[in-house]
């Protein structure tokens, strides 16, 4: 499943999916990204670990976005 694709299912309702498995989901993205990058460095593949830079704050902004969205749900319930 891609980011985007959870992302929109965790906003939209049209797969409620936990925080726990979406983070679970972004760690195992960012792990797969940083061995990239690991292959990348062998190279020296400056513009292909640039990219999966870019997605590790991606995946990053991601979490950080599906937390924000949590604790509103949580305030929303909670009032």
């Amino acid at each position: 499943m891609k980011i985007t694709d959870m992302i929109q299912g965790l906003v939209h309702d049209e797969k409620r999916i936990s925080f726990a498995e979406l983070f679970t989901q972004y760690i195992s993205d960012i792990t797969l990204e940083v061995e990239g990058i690991k292959v990348k460095s062998m190279r020296s593949d400056i513009q292909g670990i640039n990219g999966h830079v870019e997605r590790i704050n991606s995946a990053l902004l991601g979490i950080m976005d599906a937390k924000l969205e949590l604790a509103e749900r949580c305030a929303s319930i909670s009032n």
